[in-house]
């Protein structure tokens, strides 16, 4: 089965022994369980859960290529899919540079419907979850990132009639920030800074997500 999680059908099709395999995409919390029922009764088991995914710019890189990837991993599907880029790593000796052209790029896409193909950035799925995401960037300032840009709510034109924000970009993230480290799920991107490789990769690995 594929497990949509949560309640009692859930937990009924999980114990049953008619039941072989399990393919989960979701939360953490949820897949630890899924996981702990699985190993009990020995069924297969797939769990695809939360992330705190990074894009590493080194420098010797392509920065309008790594740009493109920055862009589409971050915003592509406003930051709503297990495998949005939710941390840019620099390295310091393009850090400024990098930074100066996100910004521009950032401010100029464009927030539509969704289904429309010039929409470069659509809207969070509710009304909760937008308050989840700017509860972020609050938190993000007051843990001492800088905010770069974006970060507000947006409703002009067609958009007032959906959940939007404007992208958020946040500079000056310390891996210990909240925002370096639980999963947003919004088009919000921390970037924090390397000193080299070694420190990039060390900077990845600092998060409890698989």
């Amino acid at each position: 089965i594929v497990y949509g999680g949560g309640g009692e059908i859930g937990e009924a099709l999980m114990g049953s022994p008619d039941i072989v395999g399990i393919s989960f995409t979701g939360s953490s919390d949820i897949g630890r369980r899924i996981g702990e029922v699985c190993g009990r009764t020995l069924k297969r088991c797939s769990l695809e859960l939360g992330g705190k995914n990074g894009q590493v710019v080194m420098g010797d890189a392509n920065l309008e290529l790594a740009l493109e990837g920055v862009l589409w991993g971050a915003f592509g599907t406003t930051g709503q899919r297990c495998t949005a880029t939710s941390r840019l790593i620099i390295e310091e000796p393009v850090y400024d540079k990098f930074l100066e052209m996100l910004k521009f790029r950032v401010e100029k896409l464009k927030l539509g419907n969704g289904l429309d193909e010039s929409s470069e950035v659509g809207p969070l799925v509710s009304k909760a979850q937008r308050e989840s995401v700017m509860g972020y960037v609050e938190v993000g300032k007051k843990d001492g990132a800088r905010l770069l840009t974006g970060g507000d709510i947006f409703t002009l034109g067609e958009c007032s009639k959906g959940w939007f924000m404007k992208p958020a970009v946040f500079c000056d993230v310390t891996p210990t920030m909240r925002i370096a480290k639980e999963e947003i799920f919004g088009p919000v991107l921390s970037v924090l800074k390397a000193r080299n490789f070694d420190h990039a990769i060390e900077i990845l690995n600092d998060t409890e997500y698989g």
